[in-house]
């Protein structure tokens, strides 16, 4: 065991460890005299035996022994804990236990050492202590009890001797005063304050902890009195700052404690700071639990806050009413914070209801107290008012209305503010001795609570409180209220020191007097009462330097809020006053604010920058504005409040020069200038009010003057010539008065150049003036800057605005002259701007940054519509600069200038010129090619550009969500367009004409707005007469008489969305190109009408305002027009304008590819021209004209394969776009592959070389391959590589090495979909670009090819189309067309057989897959043929294409092309016919799948090539109605996509080539259960086609196809024409002449359908129509008037002419086959009965017919009557005589038969016959006229129905039938209540009415009426009436070459006509009218008896009844001539009954 001095000394070392086990060791002795820790008290072991008793050490010995260790150590100990820094935690530990150890040591000797008992508890206490010190207050919280437990033994004697009170007791109980012992008082105190210090600071969770202070504090109040006065107040302060602690901990946590714990120690607190010296603190102690409480009021119940707020107020108030004079003012001062915080939903009323309980209880000894607490108590009422009556009453709402409802809580107010004005005077001083201690402070303040809540009440309710609903007398009560504000304002504005009023207006303080002096305004507006007062008040505040400005502002909103509802009340005055206070406020607040920004002093966070000062100013000025509107009707004085508002403007422009001027101000001031005009003497100006005042600065004149100048020029269209007046006299003394020193020069060069815009404003005959001021300006400018080398940025940017004012300005002046010729001075100007602009030394700092940019941009747009460049990249680089300046990013200056179409010229095919690109670089060089800065351009421009986008959808949803995004504008609209624009061009390419129509109209519709508000026009009509082949055509369009840019927008644009910029030459230019897309869709869809008005305008427009990219395009696709109409003259005469205009413009037009692309397109539409001229030209062609067209088209291929296409971009570009494409391939194959792909050369020599060997495996490639699967429908492409398209090639075809080989093709050769889909995909600009060039080349290749391989194929030269249909199937895989070989042969057929959609060459490629396909077919011809060596192999390249892959293919270019109708019926034609043929020869056998549908197939595709214009017509037609509806009513995407939304029984075909064959099968199940028969003639180079395939005689020249179609059987019948029909003899001929001499006669017989394949096979047909029309002339019947019967011998001829030729074509052209036209087919059910006496052949021929339902016309006309009629004999179900079914029947006729009339064939003559151009319109009049109609039977079709005598007549409109007039005149009147008009003309509208709102529609008179009613006005119809058109060739349809007829049928159609009877040819009068009156008899009898029954019908509802068309045949037998007059009326539509309609009697 270690000594006593070693254990002391580790004890000092400084790290002491391990001791306590020494002071364990070393104080043994003492260990049974210790009690034994809970650690080593052990459970007692059980045992028998007592324990023995355990003798103790005597004590005084261990006493003697230790004394000294332990006063040693317990000396040492402490100090070491309480060392700095502190001990580490372990030795702490150690110290404490050995501290403990000791201490308990010292305790069992203390009996035998001297001293007080209580001297071992003092060493416990500074144990105590160091515990506290180290935070470890539980430990010194029960060391402490401890402690009070020893000296509670001491106090009270012996322990046995402790009575059960003590134990009770925490705290001895000490003896009386006189005989306690003050040093133990001391020591327990002592001990009771550290337990309240150590638990205040440990703050313990637990409630019996702080009920154990309250017992220590209770129980040690005795020991406070024994002790002296100085350790009373020691040991009382930190007793009550403790309690405090806990006090405020204890609201703090009291969610944790209750509540009556809470109220009992803050009432032991404050009971305790009433003993002490510092009771006066107690009401921050209660400020403190206040604030504590209020803290938590959004997480406690109302009830915890009442209760312990009203604990501590009744605390308060109780001290208070003690000792007024001290605790008054902190006892209010707390009042007022518990008033302010309890401002809430639930506080508000409890707290004022306990504020009123306190104010009585002061009420009879301190009144000005009680009335204090009433003003907070009403102020807090009125607050919960406004909680009560929920949020729309806002802030402070419903405070008004409270008081305004309760007169006593008004009188407790009024009373007791007359109470403390009586109290306290107005200086503020107190009355009565007793409360001089009391200032006035807690009045204000109470004062300010109540009138603030009040005022901002009145704000709230200032609608209100100006409506007339109140009543008088309420407001009177509020007298009170009125008197508080008042005395507010008083005391704020002249009582306050200086100190005062600035603490005051600190923080948010100021707003209350600006709050209150705008309510006190208020009521005195309302109460009509202190006006003045109230309005000195507030100007005293607005003028008040000491408040802060930012009162100015709440004050200039408020007054401006009260001047709006004033005026809105019609209290005009008042709102006046209110409304110029505002204004002075706000005028006020713009200095200070200058003031401020110049002294850079008082700068707080309200502090507004200079940046929005002018913002302010322009205010300001808004506000004078509607002052001065407001004075208009109050008629003040104005020049006072205008001079003042500009005298405070120019103050604040003296401090700030930047600052605007008031612009809103003047304008106003102008405008009332314009009102006063009237008198003629009023020419007031802004300058002799303001010249006169010395506080104007002649700068700021200047700036008032010009805004001056500027508000006249904008509103000169109220009064021009008052206007012009002003303007000059502004200028004049600008020019004359301020702007005439040195100094002054830029500022009078700018008025010279708003002089000139002014002038130019005025009209173009001012132009020449406004030239001169600019060239004044340019040469003041230029002599007193640019000699002197002085660089000013103002001057520069004023030179360079007339630089480019005067270049667009001498444009405009002569627009058609060539201005861009060398040294022009347009381009002198603009080139004297861009070298000024550009120059190093050049300011850039650009003044009126947006005017310069427009003018910029009109330059660029200006040169782009003409497509001159030159100076582009200079103009470019201009901008860019701009741009740069306002430091916009570059992704942002490409998107702006890319939405705007300023990155091209007028229509080019690529989006951005190569020019931008190199101006771009010259900036960008990095971010050229880089492609994260192109994917952020991307995002730029999403959704406002197309380019990047490769999917139609993703383009539809772009602007959707940009066009509902943005709001409806000018830039908004033309960005809309664009999208629809760019849209309608994606959809072109791939071949979706009609929905490409829709969004083109959308584009057209908005841009002509656009175009309208940028220029105006005028038009005149013009008529233009065509010599045709001796026919004289008039042509009716519209020509310029002026197109000028509108005068109010010439020196302005558009700019409204992002920054978006119109200028009237891009908006021209976007016009122009939506016109010329438009008429390109409409001519290809067959809308020649439309497209050729269309074409015409714009091209007059372009010539008008000299555009040769326009003048070109138009001409050239006007040219096709025409030549495609067989109008050859005409449209030579458009393409040799247009090559002329190529040819002037070489030198203009910069851009080379489009230069080229125009050159190759004339070239190619000339050649085009010649051959289609040749083709129809009754004399076959001659050599040298063959020669000429060939030689242009391969000039056209030559020029296109020669011109350097990539000269413009880098070759690296391509190679760049290569290596991708490649990389990606190469990484997808397979191992043998990149073994096979080593020797590369000799691959690529395979592949692009010009072998002509094909391979056993090619072949059988070719020949077995099945149908091509089509690729899956997509809605959107990967991610991966640009020809994953290619990777569904049909597994089963070919081998894994050939799809590789195919695939490494694609790579290299770069097809036609990869640079689609990477053009899309691609992240640089320049790929981009070079990819859509690419794509125009080989569009344009492959026009080129398959022109030139028609010329070969048309002419016989077989092998040279082979040869070129190979080349232009390389074309599609490369741009070079010589690269194919037979090897690749596989890839390029199976490739260019997939579906893609969205293919961007879709119409070429379905012209190319026909082509193939026709001239594969066409191959099958030579099989069995010889055919030469040489040529051989190649030509079997196409023998090897099997008919499954011919039909296949067809099939593919049939969707692709199935909006395009002249390839579309090409397509169909063909498909029929093969479909035909595959039932008779072997070589077209099909499938096994297909096999069985042959008739079906052939069907529905013969349908098809019927009237496919007509559909496309019906469409754009339902389209256009859709438009004209949804116009003006929504501008959204969403109505186009409505538009688009269309019937699908008019649809030609599904999208996805999978979907074909369902779509058949729901077109067969549409079908009317009526049979359809379509009848159509096969001729030219189809005809020769068929004729060689079937072997048949030189004679034939034509084939009748006949097809049946009903929804459960089709039949399909080829039928050769091998007999002409010609003159019956010589003689009829002859016989005929001698009668008349078309040349006698002035008006010539014109052919409906000039020239048609019938005057070949039938020529008597057009003998019999030309004769039957100079015979019925007037000028025939006049020349032969005494000779009656030779003119009846003629017409008997004529008729009976007809008569056989009807008889001919039934009998020579369909034989047998005419009962098809009754629906009759031979049937299987009887062939074992006529087997026995057919041979073998006939049996087979006969089986073959019946199973297959086709019947190709190959054997004897014999042979085929024998077997039909055998079939025929031997049905007994069948009669030949009954064999009419009485289903009507409808004809479809081709337009090559059409004029035929087939209802009077023999077999036909008798039948309910209709014609319709098309399937498509049977569609669409049942669905138009049946959609309301419910079907009776399942199996009947449902008609239309009409009541004859609902209709509308027009009988003899011109006056000159009189006989018919005489025939029907009484008819009509007889008939009651028929409606019509006799002998005048009615008007257009007219018409339309009768025709949309009667039945029927009966026209007698001269041809259609469409002279009295236009087609197209007739089509505008949305629905029409069922029509009798009786006059001369009221049912011709005029052919026009290849586009749709036109003729009144169609009109009629088109509108949706059921049914319309007319003539095919010209009639004469009596024999048509006895035709009519027997229809109209027929049709009236038959509505008699409409009500009879009917065996298979309900009464009312039979549809078994004749029709209107059931009548024909009776009417035809009325005429004389039945065939020549009677077969002329012909019924187009669909079968119709007649019905008599409810409120119709006869």
């Amino acid at each position: 065991m270690e000594s006593d001095a070693s254990i002391l000394s580790k004890l000092q070392s400084p790290s002491p460890s391990d001791f306590h086990r020494l002071f364990t060791a070393y104080l043994h002795p003492f260990t049974p005299f210790l009690a034994p820790t809970a650690a080593d008290v052990k459970k007692p072991a059980k045992s028998s035996k007592s324990k023995p008793k355990i003798e103790l050490p005597a004590i005084r010995p261990l006493a003697k022994q230790f004394i000294s260790f332990i006063h040693k150590a317990l000396s040492l100990i402490p100090k070491r804990l309480c060392e700095s820094p502190q001990i580490p935690q372990y030795s702490a530990t150690e110290l404490f236990d050995s501290y403990r150890l000791c201490i308990d040591c010292l305790e069992v000797i203390a009996s035998e050492l001297s001293g007080k008992p209580h001297s071992v508890q003092v060493q416990r206490i500074r144990y105590v202590h160091c515990l506290e010190n180290w935070c470890l207050f539980e430990e010194a919280e029960a060391e402490g009890l401890v402690v009070l437990e020893r000296l509670n033994a001491i106090a009270g004697g012996e322990l046995k001797a402790k009575s059960r009170k003590l134990k009770a007791r925490l705290v001895p109980e000490l003896k009386k005063e006189e005989e306690a012992d003050r040093e133990l008082a001391a020591i327990i105190l002592e001990v009771v304050v550290t337990l309240v210090k150590c638990v205040s600071k440990r703050r313990s969770k637990i409630e019996a902890d702080y009920r154990r202070v309250i017992s220590l504090v209770n129980e040690s109040e005795s020991c406070f009195k024994i002790l002296d006065a100085k350790d009373y107040e020691k040991f009382h302060h930190f007793l009550e700052t403790n309690l405090h602690i806990i006090t405020v901990y204890l609201v703090a946590e009291i969610k944790l404690f209750s509540v009556d714990l809470i109220r009992e120690f803050s009432a032991v607190a404050f009971n305790e700071y009433k003993k002490s010296c510092a009771h006066d603190q107690i009401y921050k102690v209660a400020l403190k639990i206040c604030h504590s409480l209020f803290s938590q009021r959004d997480e406690l119940s109302a009830d915890i806050i009442l209760d312990v707020l009203k604990h501590v107020l009744d605390f308060m108030a109780a001290e208070c009413k003690d000792g007024a004079e001290k605790l008054a003012p902190g006892f209010l001062e707390l009042v007022c914070y518990c008033a302010n915080k309890s401002a809430t939903v639930v506080l508000s009323d409890p707290v004022a209801q306990y504020l009123y309980r306190l104010a009585r209880f002061f009420h009879q000894d301190f009144l000005f107290i009680s009335s204090i607490l009433t003003l907070y108590a009403s102020g807090l009422l009125g607050s919960s008012s406004n909680q009560l009556k929920g949020e729309d009453a806002g802030k402070g709402g419903a405070s008004l209305p409270f008081f305004l409802n309760n007169t006593e809580r008004l009188q407790q107010v009024a009373l007791s503010i007359t109470c403390l004005n009586d109290h306290f005077d107005t200086a503020g001083k107190e009355k009565s001795s007793c409360e001089q201690a009391i200032s006035h402070l807690p009045y204000r303040e109470a004062l300010k609570f109540f009138c603030l809540k009040l005022a901002e009440s009145i704000f709230v309710n200032r609608k209100e409180i100006f409506s007339k609903a109140e009543i008088a007398s309420c407001w009177e009560n509020l007298s009170g209220i009125h008197d508080a504000f008042r005395q507010y304002c008083y005391i704020f504005l002249y009582c306050l020191s200086d100190t005062e009023r600035e603490k005051e207006t600190s923080g948010d303080n100021h707003k209350v007097i600006s709050v209150v002096v705008v309510a006190a305004l208020m009521l005195s507006f309302k109460t009509n009462q202190n006006i003045k007062e109230s309005t000195l008040s507030v100007k005293h505040v607005i003028s008040a330097q000491w408040i802060p400005n930012k009162r100015l502002k709440y004050l200039y909103v408020s007054l401006n809020n009260i001047a709006v509802i004033l005026k809105s009340k019609k209290r005009l005055k008042e709102a006046f006053k209110a409304l110029k206070m505002c204004c002075k406020a706000l005028w006020n607040y713009i200095v200070d604010l200058c003031q401020i920004e110049m002294t850079k002093s008082q700068i707080s966070e309200d502090y507004m920058s200079e940046k929005s000062i002018p913002d302010l100013v322009m205010e300001a000025s808004d506000k004078v504005a509607f002052l001065l509107q407001l004075n208009e009707e109050c008629n003040f004085k104005v020049n006072g409040i205008i001079r003042e508002s500009i005298i405070c403007w120019s103050n604040s422009e003296n401090l700030i020069a930047t600052l605007p001027a008031p612009v809103s101000l003047i304008k106003e001031w102008v405008k009332i200038q314009y009102k006063l005009s009237d008198d003629n003497e009023h020419e007031v100006m802004l300058y002799p009010l303001l010249s006169s005042s010395k506080e104007i600065s002649k700068r700021a004149l200047g700036k008032l003057l010009e805004e001056e100048l500027f508000a006249y020029n904008e509103k000169s269209y109220l009064n021009p010539r008052y206007s012009v007046k002003m303007k000059m006299k502004v200028i004049n003394v600008l020019l004359e008065e301020i702007y005439i020193t040195k100094e002054s020069i830029v500022e009078k060069c700018r008025v010279l150049i708003q002089k000139a815009k002014s002038l130019r404003a005025l009209g173009l005959e001012q132009l020449d003036k406004g030239i001169q001021c600019l060239s004044d300006a340019v040469s003041t400018l230029k002599l007193t800057y640019v000699s002197r080398r002085r660089c000013s940025s103002q001057a520069d940017n004023l030179l360079i605005h007339a630089y480019l004012l005067r270049a667009l300005y001498t444009q405009e002046a002569a627009p058609q002259s060539m201005f861009l010729s060398p040294g022009s001075g347009f381009l002198d100007d603009i080139h004297d701007a861009l070298n000024l602009r550009l120059h190093p030394d050049h300011c850039h700092e650009d003044e009126q940054y947006e005017d310069m940019l427009y003018l910029w941009y009109q330059v660029i747009d200006l040169l782009s519509i003409k497509g001159y460049l030159e100076i582009h990249p200079r103009l470019y680089d201009v901008v860019i600069k701009l741009f740069n300046k306002k430091n916009i990013q570059f992704a942002k200056t490409l998107a702006e200038l890319w939405k705007n179409k300023r990155l091209s010229h007028a229509l080019c095919a690529s989006p951005v010129n190569h020019m931008f690109i190199s101006t771009f670089s010259k900036h960008q060089s990095q971010l050229c090619n880089s492609s994260i800065f192109w994917t952020k351009c991307m995002e730029e421009l999403k959704p406002l550009v197309v380019g990047f986008h490769h999917i139609n959808n993703e383009i539809k949803q772009a602007a959707s969500d940009f066009i509902s995004s943005v709001s409806i504008t000018s830039c908004s609209s033309f960005l809309s367009s664009n999208l629809y624009y760019g849209l309608s061009a994606r959809l072109i390419s791939s071949g979706q004409m009609i929905e490409a129509l829709a969004y083109a109209k959308e584009a057209h519709r908005l841009r002509s707005k656009l175009l309208q508000q940028k220029f105006e026009y005028s038009v005149e009509k013009v008529v233009e007469t065509f010599d045709v082949k001796g026919e004289l055509i008039d042509k009716i369009h519209y020509s310029v008489q002026t197109f000028n840019i509108n005068d109010f927008v010439v020196t302005k644009g558009s700019c409204d969305y992002e920054g978006s910029v119109l200028t009237p030459w891009n908006v021209l230019s976007c016009y122009l190109e939506s016109i010329l897309q438009v008429g390109f869709v409409q001519e290809t869809l067959g809308n020649v009408s439309e497209a050729e008005m269309l074409l015409q305008w714009g091209r007059n427009v372009a010539q008008f305002q000299n555009l040769p990219l326009f003048e070109i395009s138009f001409s050239c696709l006007l040219g096709k027009l025409y030549r495609k109409q067989n109008l050859w003259s005409i449209s030579e005469k458009e393409l040799s304008s247009a090559k002329k205009g190529l040819a002037d413009n070489l030198n203009n037009i910069s851009c080379k590819k489009c230069l080229c692309m125009w050159e190759i397109s004339i070239n190619q539409q000339i050649g085009d021209l010649v051959l289609s001229g040749s083709c129809c030209s009754e004399e076959p062609p001659s050599p040298k004209t063959l020669s000429s067209a060939k030689i242009l088209y391969k000039l056209a291929l030559e020029k296109l394969n020669l011109s350097d296409w990539g000269i413009l971009y880098s070759t690296s570009e391509e190679s760049l776009a290569n290596d991708k494409c490649e990389s990606k391939v190469e990484a997808r194959r397979s191992r043998r592959t990149k073994k096979e792909a080593k020797p590369a050369s000799q691959k690529q020599d395979t592949v692009c070389g010009h072998s002509r060997r094909i391979t056993r495996s090619v072949h059988r490639s070719l020949v077995d391959t099945h149908v091509i699967e089509p690729a899956a429908k997509e809605t959107g492409h990967s991610s991966g590589s640009a020809n994953e398209h290619l990777m569904g090639v049909d597994s089963k075809s070919f081998s894994a090495d050939l799809q590789s080989e195919i695939r490494s093709l694609c790579s290299k050769m770069k097809c036609w979909q990869c640079l689609h889909v990477e053009a899309g995909d691609c992240c640089n600009l320049s790929i981009f670009i070079f990819m859509n060039w690419e794509l125009v080349h080989r569009k344009l290749s492959l026009r080129l090819l398959m022109s030139l391989g028609k010329f070969s194929g048309m002419f016989g030269h077989v092998h040279e189309a082979h040869e070129i249909l190979m080349q232009s199937l390389s074309v599609l895989f490369s741009r070079n067309c010589s690269k194919h070989s037979s090897d690749s042969l596989p890839f390029l057929i199976e490739s260019v057989g997939k579906y893609y959609p969205e293919d961007a060459l879709a119409v070429e490629r379905a012209t190319l897959l026909y082509f193939i396909c026709w001239f594969t077919v066409k191959s099958n011809c030579y099989q069995a043929t010889s055919i030469p060596s040489s040529n051989r192999n190649f030509c079997c390249e196409l023998f090897s294409i099997g008919t499954v892959r011919v039909l296949s293919l067809l099939k593919l270019s049939f969707i692709l092309c199935r909006d395009v109708p002249v390839l579309l019926q090409k397509v169909s034609r063909l498909l029929a016919v093969i479909y035909v043929l595959s039932t008779s020869l072997e070589q077209f056998s099909l499938s096994s799948n297909e096999q069985g549908s042959e008739s079906q197939w052939a069907s529905f595709f013969h349908q098809s090539s019927l009237g496919t214009q007509l559909n496309q017509q019906l469409l754009s037609g339902i389209m256009q109605k859709k438009q004209n509806q949804s116009a003006g009513v929504s501008e959204d995407l969403d109505s186009v996509l409505d538009i688009l939304d269309l019937p699908h029984s008019l649809r030609c075909g599904p999208e996805p080539c999978e979907d074909l064959e369902e779509f058949v099968l729901d077109f067969f199940q549409g079908l009317p259960s009526t049979p359809v028969i379509c009848i159509s003639l096969v001729a030219g180079a189809d005809a020769s086609l068929l004729k060689d395939l079937l072997h048949c005689s030189p004679k034939v020249q034509a084939w009748i196809l006949l097809s049946h179609l009903s929804s459960d059987n089709q039949h399909v019948v080829l039928l050769p024409v091998h007999e002409i029909l010609k003159e019956a003899s010589n003689e009829e001929s002859g016989s005929s002449s001698l009668i008349y001499n078309c040349k006698d006669f002035v008006k010539q017989w014109q052919c409906p359908w000039i020239s048609s394949v019938i005057d070949d096979i039938a020529p008597v047909f057009r003998h019999v129509l030309e004769g039957n029309y100079y015979s019925s002339s007037e000028y025939f019947l006049d020349s032969i008037r005494e000779n009656t019967s030779l003119w009846w011998t003629q017409r008997n001829r004529l008729n009976e002419c007809l008569c056989k030729f009807l008889q001919d074509v039934e009998d020579l052209w369909l034989g047998t086959w005419k009962y098809l036209l009754l629906g009759m087919w031979p049937s299987c059910n009887h062939l074992d009965s006529i087997k026995k006496s057919l041979s073998r052949d006939e049996m087979d021929l006969l089986q073959h017919v019946v199973t297959k339902k086709c019947y190709v016309g190959l054997t004897s006309e014999e042979t085929t009557m024998l077997l039909f009629n055998s079939m025929l004999e031997m049905s007994d179900s069948v009669d030949q005589a009954e064999c009419i079914s009485g289903k009507p029947i409808i004809l479809v006729l081709d337009t090559e038969v059409q004029m035929l009339p087939w209802e009077c064939l023999p077999i036909l003559r008798n039948q309910e016959v209709y014609r319709m151009p098309s399937i498509g319109s049977i569609f669409a009049t049942l669905d138009r006229h049946c959609e309301n109609q419910k079907p009776l039977e399942s199996s009947d079709p449902v008609f239309p129905l009409i009541d004859p005598l609902d209709s509308y007549y027009l009988l003899n409109p011109d006056g000159d039938l009189s006989r018919t007039q005489v025939e029907f005149e009484s008819w009509f009147k007889n008939q009651n209540i028929i409606e019509g008009k006799i002998g005048t003309v009615p008007t257009v509208e007219e018409l339309s009415l009768a025709l949309k709102d009667h039945d029927l529609f009966i026209y007698f008179g001269h041809g259609s009426g469409t002279q009295y009613i236009p087609g197209h006005e007739i089509q505008k119809l949305d629905g029409c009436a069922a029509t009798l058109l009786l006059g001369c060739s009221s049912g011709s349809l005029y052919l026009r070459g290849s586009y749709l007829p036109h003729g009144a049928p169609l009109s009629y159609i088109l509108a949706g006509s059921p049914v319309i009877v007319a003539n095919l040819w010209e009639v004469t009068d009596k024999d048509i009218d006895r035709f009519g009156k027997a229809m109209l008899n027929a049709w009236l009898r038959e509505r008699s008896t409409a009500s009879s029954e009917c065996a298979r019908c309900m009464p009312t509802k039979c549809i078994h009844r004749p029709r209107i068309a059931s009548f024909m045949a009776q009417a035809r037998d009325a005429c004389n001539l039945g065939f020549l007059i009677g077969a002329s009326p012909v019924c187009y539509g669909v079968p119709t009954g007649i019905i008599k309609r409810k409120g119709k009697i006869r």
